[in-house]
């Protein structure tokens, strides 16, 4: 029943309403990392106080370590030229605020920006539950910086240890989005940075597409605005310093086959064509629709 609907997972409000109502799924390996087949959300809900909002049937920690464990990790490494040029763009941000020092990047996936900062002189820490991606991270790494295969609360990191701490579209996914932000907290020295990126519900593609938003996902569990992310941050004791958007970057053929699995209109036919044109790796940025969050821990 409606009426019986889990007050907000961030405040705790109770006034929750049913914000996109799709058939709700186990997670799965078709569900989950670039290569789902799946795209379904199940019922998102939408706090009325702060707004953020959060898919009512979430796993475990347990089982959803398991589900990112064993990822199949194929259809994203074939998009590493576009995420390397996102990477590049993810370190222009975080270079606003510091000169490298020690960075930790928890869900570092196939270490392209681990790649980037190490490049750019920094002393890197990847953090991955995903077996596939980092193996692929140790590989793109070569030996430069350290690669813990596990959950970050499994990665027994040292308190007050990092200049810089990173969750690029990280957040979206953990069951405890607070307790999560709170733990990168502590991992930052006095004075260090938070950098956070996730799917924002008021931006204007997520109000252009409506159901169909791309970022709608299976393995989403959490979205946000900037109210309530900023309130996250808050809420797990740390400064907020800014908000901002960037651009993220995808091959011509990936982008329209992710666009046809949300109905959108005429990608299905603009996948064809680009194949035929031979434009299909062709990378191109685009704005998805995300907001990253800048915070400080206090000196």
């Amino acid at each position: 029943m409606l009426s019986n609907l889990p007050p907000c997972l961030l405040c705790s409000n109770a006034d929750v309403k049913v914000y996109l109502d799709e058939e709700d799924q186990r997670l799965g390996p078709s569900t989950i990392g670039s290569s789902r087949t799946d795209v379904s959300p199940g019922r998102i809900l939408r706090c009325q106080g702060c707004g953020f909002a959060f898919r009512q049937v979430r796993p475990g920690d347990e089982e959803l370590s398991g589900l990112y464990r064993e990822l199949d990790g194929k259809v994203y490494h074939s998009e590493f030229q576009g995420r390397s040029k996102t990477a590049l763009r993810h370190l222009k941000i975080v270079h606003r605020y510091l000169s490298p020092g020690y960075i930790l990047d928890v869900g570092c996936a196939s270490g392209e920006f681990l790649r980037c900062a190490a490049d750019a002189g920094w002393k890197t820490v990847g953090v991955e539950p995903s077996e596939a991606l980092c193996e692929k991270a140790r590989e793109v790494l070569s030996g430069r910086g350290e690669l813990i295969c596990a959950t970050l609360e499994k990665a027994c990191l040292s308190v007050s240890s990092f200049d810089a701490v990173t969750l690029w579209d990280v957040l979206e996914h953990v069951p405890g989005p607070l307790r999560f932000m709170r733990t990168c907290g502590y991992l930052l020295r006095p004075g260090g940075y938070l950098f956070v990126n996730v799917p924002d519900l008021d931006s204007l593609p997520a109000r252009v597409f409506g159901a169909r938003w791309p970022l709608f996902l299976a393995e989403h569990l959490n979205y946000f605005n900037q109210e309530s992310l900023r309130l996250c941050g808050e809420l797990a004791g740390l400064n907020f310093l800014h908000f901002g958007r960037r651009l993220a970057s995808f091959s011509i053929d990936y982008l329209l086959h992710r666009l046809a699995q949300h109905h959108i209109p005429g990608a299905s036919l603009g996948h064809r064509l680009a194949s035929r044109c031979g434009i299909s790796r062709t990378v191109v940025p685009l704005p998805l629709g995300e907001l990253y969050g800048v915070w400080q821990r206090s000196s």
